[in-house]
């Protein structure tokens, strides 16, 4: 029987990237169960922006992203693509543009915009400052603009989430790092307060040295086979393809309404998704990421091309050709959860913003399974940080049992 392996549940990019630094730092076996297809779930049907902002220390996770990916595309072993596009987002009230002004000149180091170059724009100013020709201007009252903003993008469904995290995986291979397709992980061995092994859903049991929940929106269920209840809330994002008549014969930022949640965004010069991401009394605390399709509620999608015609008129002789919905992971204050928990050899990799945390994410998780490292960023990540939670560790990471 060979050494027990550490298991990574979850093979989409953040399940990628844990994989893939762990192989970095040991040369313990590393297994990746995915019952599906390698990031064929949330990470596929992400829209896959990424840009560097918010408080100390999330920004230098994202900091740590860039600086992985830009040695990516450096040197790819799968096939992704970036574009720079900037991103701006817009108020047609006089009270959002207030809004949105004030977030600026108030920014502080605990603000989202912090550690962003970011610049508010009076709407009448817009035509002085960017070439928008399909944006209605006129409606907009003001703007933020933020330049370091873009996205990756292949030829699947105009998205590029899926050969972003293939760069991992295909890195992670390399290093001796297994990954089972088609397989599901139906339950947590633990004895004595610590992890033992994995049941997989052939009736298998396979012994285990430590598991990683690096599942998405399925950590909820992974959490509660290792004996706690993870805190987090589900929140359904349709997103609507709409394609052209004609290519635009030139490039548009990244648009976000401030009054509706409806995110523009031109991935192609023949066609534009329309993302939109329900207000917090339409959320839902728990969803079956299994159960949900790839067909929007009715409101939604209403409320989403409404919006994105009215923005820009251009949209309205466009075909609405492809639609799907992807399930995120929110945590209480909207930040990533990972690393140790309370169970010895079991941890977190919970993120909602996985494209542009998981890089840092999976650095964390390896440091702290391999050296028992709590890395510079634990008290911004550890489970313990939520009133009820704690992770076994002291500060320091030694275990406190």
């Amino acid at each position: 029987m060979g050494e027990p392996a550490i298991t990574v549940v979850g093979g989409g990019i953040v399940g990628a990237s844990v994989a893939y630094h762990l192989a970095e730092r040991t040369d313990a076996p590393v297994v990746v169960y995915e019952q599906g297809e390698l990031a064929s779930a949330t990470t596929f049907r992400a829209t896959a922006m990424i840009g560097v902002a918010g408080p100390a220390p999330y920004h230098r996770m994202k900091e740590y992203g860039f600086r992985l990916y830009n040695d990516f595309f450096a040197d790819p072993e799968a096939e992704p693509r970036y574009r720079q596009a900037g991103r701006l987002r817009i108020s047609t009230t006089e009270h959002g543009a207030r809004e949105l002004e004030d977030l600026v000149s108030s920014s502080s180091d605990s603000s989202k915009y912090a550690n962003s170059l970011v610049d508010y724009v009076p709407g009448q100013r817009l035509q002085d400052r960017f070439v928008l020709p399909p944006l209605d201007t006129a409606s907009v009252a003001g703007a933020l603009y933020r330049p370091q903003y873009g996205y990756v993008q292949d030829d699947s469904r105009t998205l590029g989430p899926r050969e972003l995290a293939m760069e991992f995986v295909e890195r992670a291979r390399e290093k001796g790092v297994t990954f089972e397709t088609g397989t599901e992980v139906t339950d947590i061995g633990i004895e004595d307060g610590a992890v033992t092994d994995v049941e997989l859903d052939e009736g298998e049991t396979v012994d285990a040295r430590a598991v990683v929940c690096a599942a998405g929106p399925w950590n909820g269920e992974l959490a509660a086979l290792g004996g706690f209840d993870l805190p987090i809330e589900h929140i359904r994002s349709p997103v609507f393809a709409l394609e052209l008549d004609a290519p635009l014969p030139y490039s548009l930022p990244m648009i976000k309404s401030h009054d509706s949640s409806v995110g523009i965004h031109p991935k192609r010069d023949d066609t534009v998704l329309v993302t939109y991401t329900p207000v917090e009394d339409e959320r839902e605390s728990q969803l079956d990421p299994s159960a949900v399709g790839d067909t929007a509620p009715d409101g939604d999608r209403e409320t989403a091309l409404r919006v994105a015609r009215e923005l820009l008129p251009i949209l309205e002789g466009a075909d609405l050709v492809d639609e799907w919905v992807g399930v995120g992971t929110s945590t209480p204050d909207g930040k990533p959860i990972a690393g140790w928990t309370g169970v010895d050899g079991l941890s977190l990799a919970a993120t909602r913003a996985g494209i542009q945390y998981a890089p840092a994410v999976g650095d964390i998780v390896a440091r702290q399974l391999v050296e028992a490292e709590p890395t510079e960023f634990y008290d911004a990540v550890s489970i313990s940080r939520f009133d009820g939670y704690e992770d076994g560790r002291t500060a320091d990471g030694e275990r406190l049992r």
